[in-house]
């Protein structure tokens, strides 16, 4: 596969991924696993994700919602060090084929919500406090999501369209989180060594497609309902699980 193909499919991932909140793992993940093998790709996508986080944060942050934000950070350290653990004591396949399925099973439940009459009725009627609580255990597994497959978007993307924040609010408050989530990897990786993995010419030109996807779906992003944005999350997530399933059938050597 070309650099330059490369270079389009991170564009696409960028928008994708600044236009929703998610979205880079589930269009570029498939083909630079395809290309340089599951661990180079895990390290590239953190390097493009918190590029395009820094992008995003770099515009104005004033509909973060604080309380998730903090929940979401707060969690990270733990759920980092139970995705490290189980590295030791669960193979792999096991890892990837729960993770699968459990993305498609959230995705599943959050488009039932979103074409369900009743939600649209009634969403907003339970506090956004009362949610914390419950939220706390869907930052932790999107934590260890983070160390397994450098992808805690998908869960964490699905628990704030679950608390119907805003649409803004659910971009702002995810690019906060992965400027500390994909910075912490970026960190991990760099004390494992697996930086080394990295061809930096190639990377550093594919690079400069990750940030003009990046600017250019931030602008786009701002025009999504807040139905639209919970729909596109969900069918995003759909994807995510059955890319991670396909790769577990498909497995690739790198």
């Amino acid at each position: 596969m070309s650099w330059e193909l490369l270079g389009v499919l991170v564009f696409a991932a960028s928008f994708a991924q600044a236009s929703t909140g998610i979205g880079f793992g589930v269009i570029a993940g498939p083909f630079l696993i395809h290309a340089h093998g599951y661990d180079h790709a895990v390290v590239e996508t953190a390097i493009f994700s918190l590029a395009v986080a820094a992008v995003c944060s770099a515009r104005s942050l004033g509909s973060v919602e604080r309380r998730f934000a903090g929940v979401l950070t707060g969690v990270l350290p733990i759920g980092l060090g139970i995705g490290a653990a189980l590295t030791w004591f669960v193979t792999k396949s096991v890892i990837v084929a729960i993770f699968g399925i459990l993305l498609c099973v959230l995705s599943v439940s959050l488009l039932r919500q979103e074409m369900s009459l009743h939600h649209s009725a009634t969403a907003g009627d339970i506090s956004r406090k009362g949610r914390l609580p419950h939220f706390a255990f869907v930052a932790l597994v999107a934590a260890i999501a983070a160390f397994l497959f450098a992808a805690p978007g998908p869960i964490a993307a699905w628990g704030l369209a679950r608390a119907d924040l805003a649409p803004r609010a659910i971009r702002e408050t995810l690019a906060v989180y992965f400027l500390v989530a994909y910075g912490a990897l970026v960190v991990a990786f760099v004390a494992l060594g697996r930086f080394t993995l990295i061809e930096w010419p190639p990377l550093a030109s594919m690079t400069v497609a990750c940030v003009a996807g990046a600017v250019t779906g931030a602008f786009y992003g701002d025009r999504l309902s807040a139905r639209i944005l919970r729909i596109a999350i969900g069918a995003i997530i759909g994807l995510s699980g059955l890319s991670v399933l396909v790769v577990l059938l498909r497995p690739t050597t790198g």
